[in-house]
């Protein structure tokens, strides 16, 4: 049984892993892309932003009908839809063919979000807590690795054998699924009662709706959303930061990711078996708070002429509570719907993506010359998370009233109390 979980566990974490491969591997690629496709550089980097955005918007869409129809379905329509559009990539002829296909990548890639809603039905909310800490852990520290990787791909063939990885990838991901999520899920809430029972209770556009307005398991997603917006804001302008500000060579630079993909391990690992025993939403709760004071050490980093060490240190502490952090802000935002995975996974993907692509965006158009915009924009988004997490420790005692009781949530009182 237990090998069968860890199974499950790798499986699920290549599936979220796709999509920021998708969105990284090809980045040491566009400027040879650009010369293929005869259009400018801006032209390729546009493409990232259509990605973002396509990726964004499906991943509710995926979450509603998860709640609704079959789950495995779903995940297996979108690995084909993600595979036929990798394969379609390397016959584009303009820019415009180029951002239909990855349009369609994204669509596809964002199908991954009903495994939240697979793992919630599976297992109870301590397990279910683990085992999406070793996923996010893949999505955290894919958006690293993916360039080193595209990078060597480039190295010894083409930009057009990137997507062909990518296809394989996914076929790779499909095959395995049949394997290893086909089996009939049970759910394990007994207050969610039948399968039946709990499709027909399924989310709706109205019900994804009123997720927006209830201020605790909101708080959660934005508390996550804005921890991976201070992560595409290093990703955005770490090259710049490390390559060409520091001369830090192309070598050294992938270490440095490696050192960062070190620590959200790490976090992770902190968070899923030394502390084990702590609820989710407590761990991302103490986890947010010490983003308080880390944003400030990057405000007075952006203020004066900081050494490399010091801003190495200050990211890698970073990237250890965003290990803490991401897994367990998704789960106790879960927990405030035990019917509706799919819905709840579905906002807390739109909010990190859309948070992560107007961070990304504000570093791309500042046209900084220093680290300073780098380190205020990550500080920015580690303030915003760290007040999120300040509300939570605040309002966990509040009064019922402040989740209403249509909403199939816990009481936040008896979920939050720290």
């Amino acid at each position: 049984m237990q090998h069968k979980v860890k199974l499950y566990i790798l499986v699920t974490a290549l599936l979220f892993g796709l999509s920021p491969l998708a969105i990284d591997m090809y980045l040491p690629a566009l400027p040879s892309m650009a010369s293929s496709l005869s259009v400018s550089i801006n032209d390729m980097e546009m493409s990232v932003a259509v990605f973002l955005l396509a990726f964004a918007l499906a991943q509710p869409v995926f979450g509603l009908l998860a709640d609704r129809f079959n789950k495995l379905n779903l995940l297996l329509s979108g690995l084909v839809i993600f595979t036929l559009s990798s394969l379609a990539m390397p016959m584009v002829e303009t820019a415009e063919g180029l951002y239909l296909a990855r349009m369609f990548q994204a669509i596809g890639g964002a199908s991954s979000v009903v495994c939240f809603a697979m793992i919630q039905q599976k297992f109870d909310i301590q397990k279910g807590s683990q085992i999406i800490t070793y996923v996010m852990a893949t999505v955290v520290i894919a958006p690293l690795v993916a360039p080193m990787i595209g990078g060597q791909i480039l190295k010894h063939g083409g930009w057009e054998e990137i997507f062909y990885v990518l296809a394989g990838v996914g076929v790779f991901a499909f095959v395995l699924s049949l394997f290893t999520h086909s089996e009939k899920l049970e759910a394990v809430n007994k207050s969610a009662g039948s399968e039946e029972a709990e499709q027909a209770a399924g989310s709706s556009f109205a019900d994804f709706i009123a997720i927006f307005k209830q201020p605790l398991p909101i708080a959660f997603i934005f508390l996550g959303g804005f921890g991976f917006a201070a992560l595409f804001s290093f990703v955005a302008g770490s090259a710049f930061v490390y390559i060409d500000f520091f001369k830090v060579s192309a070598e050294n630079y992938s270490y440095l990711l490696g050192l960062n993909a070190l620590a959200m391990i790490s976090g992770s690992l902190l968070s899923a078996k030394v502390f084990a025993r702590v609820t989710p939403n407590k761990k991302a709760i103490i986890a947010g708070l010490f983003l308080g004071p880390l944003s400030f050490l990057f405000f007075v980093l952006a203020q004066m002429q900081a050494p490399l060490t010091a801003i190495v240190i200050s990211v890698f502490m970073f990237n250890i509570l965003l290990g803490m952090i991401s897994a367990n802000a998704i789960s106790a935002a879960m927990s405030f719907y035990p019917t509706q995975g799919g819905a709840i996974s579905g906002v807390f993907g739109l909010c990190q993506f859309a948070l992560g692509a107007v961070f990304s965006a504000g570093i791309s158009l500042s046209h900084a010359h220093t680290p300073a915009v780098l380190l205020s924009f990550m500080g920015l988004a580690c303030a915003s998370a760290a007040m999120c997490s300040t509300y939570l420790y605040t309002r966990s005692c509040s009064e019922d009233s402040e989740l209403s009781t249509d909403t199939n949530a816990i009481e936040p009182c008896r979920s939050l109390q720290l």
